[in-house]
């Protein structure tokens, strides 16, 4: 177990808890930090935040890894960031790993998030470790020559995009189990159109309505070494010397299955059943937020939105001085999937309008938000198209182009929620 920051709760400040930092976690934290109420405590495993919407970059761009893994150790003043194990969650305590007594709390966030294959995401918990892995996979990717992508959601379409757009040469072969990439009947047609497009002029082989089974140990990492596979429909047999997994998050609810909670758990998601305040069901001072919450789709800009709703909330019902707003659902669907730096395609929450390439690129494509989550990590950016594109720069040209009020044209770029879905479906 390690700490960074105060240890020593010397102001005897109520005790705000947050397992997990991710994008839920760290922007609760944030914003509770910075109200110096509360002495804050984040746990996590790992000893970096992970800006997993930029880590299929990684592999193929040499150092970026390295501008998307960011240090705790700027995040907070007013408490300490904890790096260790969660062995179990609890009404009355956390239990970690090399700690005797568990962890008590006046307010708990609960903010585990969400597992993936790599490299969507990577379990690695030393950032040194994890820098060194996603240079391996890159010197791999530059290797090969025939590339298979099982899975046609945003990340099997933007790491085929990623590929694609840097090593042109490449054979690659994307496999998708629905008729449509994405998922069909939930957006635009012309969305689905454009990113087809856009992949097959990079020459990517798209395979619809198809499926390719790997043994269940495989499904959480990549397979290098020359292979053949045969689809279970078409019977097309797909060789590769390379294959990435791309088909789904797993919840990180084990924690949760060994304490007292776990009576709390829906059923056919894993996930914590919440309220409108998304607290969890039956305490006033315990909450969940991000892919462990059954509210709302799990993207990276709910998961924060959720983050800094908490943030505002919990303050308020701890001074009990007013009654605080419920936490609101957004209904519209829209997304918003890059494709290498230069391309892309997306669909607006206001009017279902589509966007191509060229919003896509100002919007996302170039930089993948890298420099708003260093900033939001106390990081200065050291993205060279920050430099080139200033944040002003891209927020007069997206009010212009698209003719929206300042708030959505900020709310566009930094990120994009997407309707509900199915129990247990998500955009990963």
């Amino acid at each position: 177990m390690g700490v960074t920051g105060s240890q020593e709760n010397k102001e005897k400040k109520p005790v705000a808890l947050i397992v997990g930092g991710g994008y839920a976690g760290v922007q609760c934290a944030k914003s509770l930090d910075e109200t110096g109420l509360f002495f804050v405590v984040l746990i996590d495993r790992k000893s970096y935040f992970l800006h997993n919407v930029a880590t299929l970059r990684a592999t193929v761009e040499e150092n970026f890894s390295q501008q998307i893994l960011i240090p705790y150790d700027r995040l907070l003043t007013n408490g300490c960031v904890v790096k260790a194990e969660v062995l179990s969650i609890s009404h009355d305590g956390v239990q970690v790993h090399g700690r005797r007594e568990p962890i008590h709390f006046d307010y708990l966030v609960i903010a585990t998030g969400s597992s993936y294959a790599f490299p969507g995401k990577i379990a690695e918990t030393e950032i040194s470790k994890a820098i060194s892995i996603y240079n391996t996979i890159r010197e791999k990717v530059t290797a090969s020559k025939n590339i298979l992508i099982i899975g046609g959601g945003p990340v099997g379409i933007e790491l085929a995009g990623e590929i694609a757009t840097d090593f042109p040469d490449k054979e690659i072969t994307l496999v998708h189990s629905q008729s449509t990439l994405l998922y069909p009947n939930v957006f635009k047609q012309k969305l689905y159109g454009s990113i087809q497009d856009q992949l097959e002029k990079l020459n990517v082989k798209i395979i619809l309505n198809d499926r390719i089974q790997l043994p269940s140990d495989q499904q959480m990492n990549y397979i290098e070494g020359k292979n053949t596979y045969v689809t279970q429909t078409s019977k097309t047999s797909v060789t590769a010397d390379l294959t990435f997994v791309c088909t789904g998050a797993h919840v990180n609810n084990r924690s949760l299955l060994n304490g007292s909670l776990k009576s709390k758990l829906n059923a056919q998601t894993g996930r914590l059943i919440v309220n409108n305040y998304l607290q969890v069901d039956g305490f006033e001072n315990i909450f969940a937020v991000g892919d462990i919450s059954d509210k709302e789709t799990k993207l990276a800009y709910i998961a924060g939105e959720q983050g800094t709703y908490l943030g505002k909330l919990i303050p308020l019902l701890h001074k009990k001085k007013s009654t605080p707003k419920e936490y609101k659902v957004n209904p519209n669907a829209a997304l918003l999937v890059s494709i290498g730096r230069n391309g892309g395609a997306g669909q607006l929450p206001f009017g279902g309008i589509t966007i191509g390439s060229f919003l896509m690129k100002q919007i996302k494509s170039k930089e993948l938000f890298t420099s708003r989550y260093r900033s939001m990590m106390n990081y200065g950016s050291d993205i060279q198209a920050e430099t080139k594109s200033p944040y002003l720069n891209k927020l007069d040209s997206v009010q212009s182009i698209l003719s929206l009020s300042e708030d959505d044209a900020r709310n566009l770029l930094a990120g994009l929620p997407t309707k509900e879905l199915e129990p247990g479906q998500d955009f990963s």
